[in-house]
């Protein structure tokens, strides 16, 4: 019986007493833990492997998440949450880190891959991304992590206003969703309350920080543990540095033990017959990078596309207690735009650091404040590069056309906003004032706007180890093996093409399990 949300799987933590390396053995080793190392792993213990993952981070149990940024910063995120794009501008690129990945840190979204863009990426050769199979694996992996649509009683106020502006909008200007006079029916409303796979979910508001009710199904508490009790093991405070190859055939890896502070404590090997890389459009690349592996087409780091996004506020007569609800539980997408629109809520301390200029020095303000943002499936493209400290170099220009998009978000929701009855509005352009009026809050909001001028922040990223099928092209075959490296297997979001536009990690468990199947069959 596979255990229930709530049993979180301790990592191993081993020191050999005598300063030697720890040596290790297995069919498969999996590094990483996130949505792909954990779908990958899963299926390939399910099937008979010996599977072992490797993860940099700890393991936590629910009750050990401390509901504070400064705390979940230190333990639960890439590079302490510092980690950031470098180009026109400095974008933050947050990820996660332990047993469970950037699931322990998201809001627990799920959606398919929207069908335009699982066409376009068939027409590239991946044919996991085909209508059947997939379909059948996004239903199982759904039904195992519990995916559900977002209830009302779990959305509260932050959600639910959002929602009410959107009925209002859509019946007074359909063109504002691209739609023509009279096609909304009176009562309907655009967008939908988003699924999540957070069966446990009570609405406390910090998923960013860790859940601490156990009630959203993290990969810790799902789909590793079905691959722990087929016998795999979970080693944490392991630093992958290095793959091992020995005349074109994967080896195995090699890396550091880290202490509990972070500090060298030794060292580790790895032998496996296959190795299957999960460490994200970042982690994935630099380990290819410092290995010297698989970049025979040049495109190891090139290529990354995220989802750029901002956000804005608004104030009403009635409290809507931003924090208490779903932190993102309503989404309208405009597809022709490549927008996604989705509410989301943090911690008053995080909204107080970020909007203070605008909440000013009265924090009981902000119990009447609605927060939204949007992301967009860019356009844009950048690199992702090791750096001799072991950070990441991220280079990222956002162009002129996604920096309009973003604009675009802020416009819609500005109307939405005022739509619902908003009496202080916020354009979400630095330094502007709260107003009162939806046509003040849209005159800053024109083509004009500068990049740094927006609160942009970006998520979700993907494409650094391109699949395809021409090697000179990218870097993996559509079955997940590297072209240059027998043996070597990657599965997580660095494989896409392009950004998917929608949260992608249920699309990256559901690949990664088409993967770990084809692993699992070819023996």
């Amino acid at each position: 019986m596979s255990p229930a949300p709530g049993e979180v799987v301790a990592g191993h933590e081993r020191r050999p007493q005598d300063g030697s390396p720890l040596r290790l053995e297995a069919d498969v080793c999996i590094v990483g833990t996130g949505a792909g190392g954990a779908a990958a792993g899963r299926v390939l213990a399910l099937a008979g492997a010996r599977v072992l993952f490797l993860e940099e981070g700890r393991a936590f149990r629910p009750e050990q998440f401390i509901p504070k940024p400064s705390v979940a910063y230190r333990n639960l995120y890439q590079e302490r949450n510092t980690r950031v794009m470098e180009g026109k501008s400095f974008i933050p690129l947050p990820g996660g880190r332990g047993v469970g990945g950037s699931t322990l840190v998201n809001s627990g979204i799920c959606f398919r891959a929207p069908e335009r863009v699982r066409r376009r990426w068939m027409s590239f050769g991946l044919e996991w991304a085909a209508p059947g199979e997939l379909d059948e694996i996004y239903s199982e992996i759904e039904a195992r992590i519990g995916v559900a649509k977002t209830d009302p009683t779990q959305a509260r106020g932050n959600n639910l206003i959002f929602r009410k502006g959107v009925q209002v909008l859509a019946e007074r200007d359909p063109a504002a969703f691209g739609l023509p006079p009279g096609e909304v029916a009176p009562g309907t409303v655009p967008g939908d309350f988003i699924s999540r796979n957070a069966p446990g979910c009570v609405g406390c508001g910090v998923c960013q920080l860790g859940c601490p009710t156990g009630g959203k199904a993290s990969m810790d508490l799902t789909l590793i543990p079905d691959a722990v009790e087929r016998g795999a093991d979970v080693y944490t405070g392991c630093r992958v540095e290095r793959i091992e190859q020995e005349r074109g055939h994967c080896r195995g890896v090699a890396g550091t033990l880290l202490g509990p502070d972070d500090s060298p404590a030794g060292r580790f090997e790895v032998r496996a017959a296959k190795t299957v890389v999960c460490g994200s459009a970042v982690g994935t690349p630099m380990l290819l990078w410092r290995s010297g592996l698989c970049n025979r087409s040049g495109q190891v780091g090139r290529n990354l596309h995220v989802h750029p996004g901002t956000g804005t506020v608004a104030f009403f007569d009635e409290e809507i207690r931003v924090w208490d609800g779903v932190t993102q539980g309503y989404f309208v997408e405009m597809e022709d735009e490549g927008i996604t629109i989705e509410t989301f809520s943090a911690t008053p301390e995080t909204y107080y650091t970020v909007a203070r200029r605008n909440v000013g020095p009265d924090l009981r303000k902000m119990n009447r404040m609605a927060s939204c943002g949007a992301m967009i499936a860019d356009r844009s493209a950048g690199t992702v590069r090791p750096l001799p400290d072991g950070r990441a170099e991220i280079q990222y220009s956002l162009i002129g056309e996604d920096r309009q998009r973003l604009v675009d978000s802020l416009r819609f929701i500005c109307k939405v906003y005022a739509a619902a009855g908003a009496t202080e509005l916020y354009s979400g352009v630095i330094g502007e004032p709260l107003v009162r009026t939806i046509d003040e809050a849209l005159r800053p909001l024109d083509a004009d706007v500068p990049l740094h001028a927006l609160n942009v922040y970006a998520s979700h990223p993907q494409g650094t180890c391109q699949m395809g099928v021409d090697p000179d092209e990218s870097v993996v075959r559509p079955d997940g093996r590297t072209h240059d490296v027998d043996g070597l297997y990657i599965a997580d979001g660095s494989l896409f093409p392009e950004a998917l536009g929608v949260n992608p990690q249920l699309t990256i468990m559901s690949m990664a399990t088409w993967i770990g199947r084809r692993i699992a069959k070819a023996g």
